[in-house]
């Protein structure tokens, strides 16, 4: 059967779910955009750090006394001397580091334990880093516990 030339209601119907379908695609790609913005940004975790050293082992070890939890893979420990300029990137498969509970993550109660291989000599720069950011840095003195 051919429809009579002024029966066009199934073509409205069919523009009108068109319409319908658009209109809802526009709204979720509107909405979609604005709530992203309202997504909580990836922070900086706060740690607090307690550094002791032994001297002559040339042993430096970092405590987590409290904060957040970090992933080990991302933490770097950089041990720069200040008479001799030198510096030191530790976490790499050549110059890796002792965690202590061993794991993936630092985390309360833990330590890391630097072995630098000869005697400090008091005024070290120690930094614990992660990718983003700087979580600890101090002095190693002759009076460091």
């Amino acid at each position: 059967m051919t429809p009579e030339p002024g029966d066009e209601s199934a073509v409205s119907a069919v523009v009108g779910e068109m319409l319908l379908i658009a209109i809802v695609l526009i709204l979720v790609a509107v909405f979609s955009t604005s709530l992203a913005d309202y997504l909580p940004t990836e922070r900086t975790p706060t740690v607090t750090i307690m550094m002791s050293s032994n001297d002559m082992a040339g042993t430096i070890t970092l405590w987590h006394k409290g904060g957040d939890w970090i992933r080990a893979d991302s933490l770097r420990v950089v041990i720069s001397d200040q008479n001799s300029g030198t510096s030191y990137r530790l976490n790499d498969p050549v110059h890796p580091f002792v965690m202590v509970p061993g794991g993936q993550t630092f985390d309360l109660g833990g330590n890391i334990t630097v072995m630098r291989g000869e005697a400090l000599h008091g005024n070290e720069s120690v930094t614990l880093a992660t990718d983003r950011a700087v979580i600890f840095s101090g002095i190693v003195g002759r009076d460091t516990p």
